[in-house]
């Protein structure tokens, strides 16, 4: 009996330690990807993604449904622009995603 409820005990610890991780975890937001934007894609896609005339995208035309798109764009290069594996994280690109959604707003 000791032998059950001793397992029991560590089961419920594990579940608290892991969900109570999860919830402290800081949600992703848009200020976060603008500070990411201003890093790396400003400089073709412009100031608050109003396209500077180069042949980039202009990322305010995005569709909002277009997150798998952006994702792939992103990691993998589109056209003239480089892929960004291994330099942007997914997390960052996440976020990222989110400030696209602001339309730079």
């Amino acid at each position: 009996m000791v032998q059950k409820s001793a397992i029991k005990f560590w089961i419920v610890v594990l579940l608290v330690f892991f969900c109570s991780w999860g919830l402290a975890q800081t949600p992703f937001t848009a200020e976060q990807g603008k500070e990411l934007y201003d890093n790396y894609c400003q400089a073709c896609h412009g100031e608050d993604m109003v396209n500077p005339g180069a042949v980039s995208y202009d990322l305010r035309k995005f569709p909002k449904d277009g997150k798998s798109r952006f994702l792939e764009s992103v990691n993998n290069g589109k056209n003239g622009m480089p892929s960004w594996k291994g330099v942007i994280a997914l997390d960052d690109m996440e976020r990222l995603w989110l400030y696209v959604l602001t339309k730079g707003k």
